[in-house]
C-alpha cells in the first residue's frame, strides 16, 4: 500500500511538472525575426561599356557584407565585387555579360532592377606588322604603313587612337577587324590602341607588340620578347606561384609554375626549379623572335642560384630557327643533340654561382629568326631565379664603318 502511494505521488508530480516544462521551453523558443531593409538605388554609372568595366551603384541599405550582395548583368552573375558599403557598391562587369537589365539583391530580399547596361564586344589585337619591305615586319620608319589586325575595333575613326610608344599615329583606314596607320616620328616601343565604344563612354586601351626604328639602339626587349622583365604577367595562379604567359614549354616545364611572387619581390621572379618534384630532364622554356641585323647584348639578371641535391644543369641558349634549343647532357655541363649546329651562343649556370648579371654579345649580319631560352637538367633540389631577361641593341649594321 505504501509503495502504491509513493508511486501515485511521483506520477502526480510528473503530470504537474510536464506542462510547466513545456511552457518554459515554449517561452524560450520565441526568436526574433530580423527583416533586412531592401536596397534603394539612386544612381548607376556608367551604363555602357565592356566586360571588366567598373560599375558603381549609389544608394542606401546596401550593407557592408559582400557575401550578402548579388548583382547580375543581363542575368549573368557578377563574380567580382570590388567594394561594398551601405551607400556605395562597385562591381566589375562579368565576362559573358549581355545587354539587358541590371539587378541588385541584398540578403533574401527580392532583386531590384536598377536599370539597363549596354555591353560592347571586347576588342582584341591579334597581330601588328609593318609594310616596310627593306627591314621587315617589326621595323618601321616615318611614313611606313602599319597594319593592326584584331576584332571589335569599330568603324569610327574619332573613337580610336593608335600610339607608337606614346606618339599618335594617323589612322589611314579603319574597319572592325583592321586598323591601318601611318608611322609617325617616334621612338621604338610598344604600340597601343585606345578605343571608346561611343561618345562619352569610358575607353579601353590595348597593348600590342612593339615596333622599332631600324636605327634604334638601347633597350628593345619589349619589341622582341614577351613577359621577360618584372613586373611579370602570370596565368593559372596557385598561391604565390603562376605560369609565365608568352613562353613556349616542353617536358617538365609544361604547365609548371615558373613565376613566383613574394613580399620581397612583389613584381615576380622568373624561376627554373625542381624542389623534390617536377623533375626537368631536358625540359625547355623559350621564345621565338626575329631580330634585324645589328649588334645586341642580352642581359640576364640572376637573383638566386641554389643547388642542394641532385642533378643540376641550366643553360641559356640563343639558336637560329624556330624551337631549336638543343638538349643538355645529364650532368648539365654541355649541350648535345641534333640542333647543336643552330646554336649562336650559350651560357651555362652552375650550382656554385652567386647572384649576378650576365651580358652576352651577339652580332647579326642579317635579319634572323631566333629561339632564345633555357634548357635544364634538374631532378632533386635546385633553383635559378631571375628578375629580367633583356635585349639591348648596341648599334645598327647600317651605322657601322
Amino acid at each position: 500500500m505504501k509503495y502504491s502511494l509513493i508511486k501515485n505521488a511521483f506520477g502526480l508530480l510528473a503530470l504537474i511538472s510536464f506542462p510547466m516544462l513545456f511552457t518554459g521551453c515554449e517561452q524560450d523558443a520565441k526568436f526574433k525575426t530580423y527583416v533586412y531593409p531592401t536596397a534603394e538605388i539612386s544612381e548607376m554609372y556608367p551604363t555602357l561599356g565592356y566586360a571588366a568595366e567598373k560599375v558603381t551603384f549609389v544608394g542606401t541599405n546596401f550593407g557592408d557584407r559582400k557575401e550578402a550582395l548579388k548583382v547580375a548583368f543581363g542575368g549573368v552573375a557578377v563574380s567580382n565585387i570590388l567594394s561594398c558599403n551601405n551607400n556605395c557598391v562597385v562591381v566589375e562587369v562579368p565576362e559573358g555579360a549581355v545587354a539587358g537589365d541590371v539587378t541588385l539583391q541584398t540578403w533574401n530580399n527580392e532583386p531590384v532592377t536598377v536599370g539597363t547596361f549596354k555591353v560592347y564586344p571586347t576588342p582584341i589585337i591579334e597581330e601588328i606588322f609593318s609594310h616596310n619591305a627593306e627591314y621587315g615586319s617589326n621595323m618601321a620608319v616615318e611614313g611606313d604603313l602599319v597594319t593592326i589586325k584584331g576584332a571589335n575595333f569599330g568603324t569610327d575613326k574619332t573613337l580610336v587612337e593608335v600610339k607608337f610608344n606614346g606618339t599618335v599615329a594617323p589612322i589611314e583606314s579603319l574597319v572592325d577587324e583592321q586598323i591601318v596607320v601611318k608611322t609617325p616620328a617616334y621612338t621604338s616601343g610598344l604600340v597601343t590602341v585606345t578605343i571608346r565604344p561611343e561618345a562619352n563612354a569610358n575607353s579601353m586601351t590595348l597593348t600590342g607588340t612593339g615596333l622599332m626604328d631600324p636605327q634604334a639602339t638601347g633597350d628593345v626587349t619589349s619589341i622582341f620578347l614577351q613577359n621577360s622583365v618584372a613586373p611579370f604577367s602570370p596565368s593559372g595562379a596557385v598561391g604565390t606561384w603562376a605560369i609565365a604567359t608568352g613562353w613556349h614549354t616542353t617536358g617538365g616545364f609544361v604547365g609548371a609554375t615558373t613565376i613566383q611572387f613574394t613580399e620581397e619581390n612583389p613584381d615576380g621572379l622568373f624561376v627554373l626549379e625542381c624542389w623534390g618534384s617536377n623533375k626537368k630532364e631536358n625540359a625547355k622554356i623559350y621564345q621565338v623572335t626575329t631580330l634585324p641585323k645589328g649588334d645586341y647584348v642580352f642581359e640576364l639578371d640572376f637573383v638566386q642560384i641554389q643547388k642542394e641535391a641532385g642533378r643540376f644543369g641550366v643553360h641559356f641558349v640563343i639558336a637560329e630557327g624556330d624551337g631549336t634549343i638543343p638538349d643538355l647532357v645529364a650532368n648539365g655541363d654541355q649541350l648535345t643533340g641534333e640542333n647543336i649546329d643552330k646554336v649562336i651562343t650559350s651560357y651555362g649556370i652552375t650550382g656554385t654561382m652567386d647572384p649576378h648579371t650576365k651580358e652576352i654579345a651577339v652580332h647579326l649580319d642579317e635579319t634572323k629568326q631566333l629561339t632564345m631560352g633555357f634548357v635544364t637538367q634538374l631532378n632533386n633540389k635546385g633553383t635559378v631565379k631571375l628578375s629580367a631577361i633583356k635585349i639591348n641593341r648596341e648599334k645598327a649594321i647600317d651605322n657601322q664603318d
